[in-house]
């Protein structure tokens, strides 16, 4: 659907253009139990992913289940903004007439250490993807504030990116990430991952998922 706009105020400034993206908080408890789940019997998910990194791990039943948990309600929000921003209003979801179900495709912890980095890339077949954080490296903090002095700083940012650099337009969006932060995200849209210097493991995980929705059957 094209769309459509009517002004309400007398004065807005508008960002019509581009993708949405959603943070949340992760709650003290799905962290624990996260990382409560990483243990020598999950399966090596490398040779599906880009990551130059010491391991990539496929999520289980478990950690799938406390993951969707913690997120599902949130990303039925971020879809809802979304369909409302992106169609002007004029798109709401409906729990009347339609029916809504996250569809889980893929899970997997990243362990990233030291010179590690995770190059630039999307997630195909699937339409949304995320991020949560879940450990960084004791003492990152000096690290960060050394590489803050810089004019670009950078040490272990994810950075994302969409659209043609061009006068009042942004086209780049980078994230120092923090134990509990939880980003989503259109699939198509490229990011990357910086390396770090500062010994310890960067800790997150992903997800590609599928946001379902459907008409109602009349009974």
């Amino acid at each position: 659907m094209s769309k459509f706009y009517t002004p309400t105020e007398p004065m807005e400034f508008l960002a019509p253009f581009g993708p949405t993206m959603g943070y949340f908080r992760l709650p003290a408890q799905t962290i624990d139990d996260l990382n409560g789940c990483l243990n020598d019997k999950l399966e090596d998910y490398s040779d599906n992913l880009v990551g130059k990194v010491t391991e990539e791990l496929k999520f289980d039943e478990k950690a799938q289940a406390i993951a969707l948990s913690a997120v599902s309600n949130f990303v039925f929000k971020f879809h809802s903004f979304s369909k409302s921003q992106n169609s002007f209003g004029a798109q709401k979801t409906d729990l009347e007439t339609n029916d809504y179900t996250l569809e889980y495709i893929s899970g997997w912890f990243v362990r990233q250490f030291e010179g590690e980095y995770n190059p630039l890339h999307i997630h195909p077949n699937c339409k949304l993807s995320c991020v949560g954080y879940l450990a960084l490296p004791e003492g990152i903090e000096a690290e960060w504030e050394a590489d803050d002095k810089d004019h670009h700083p950078s040490h272990g940012h994810i950075h994302f990116s969409s659209g043609t650099p061009a006068p009042y337009s942004s086209t780049n969006f980078l994230v120092k990430p923090q134990v509990g932060d939880f980003y989503i995200f259109p699939s198509q849209l490229f990011h990357c991952v910086y390396p770090f210097y500062t010994k310890g493991e960067r800790r997150s995980f992903s997800m590609n998922l599928n946001f379902l929705e459907t008409p109602k059957v009349a009974d």
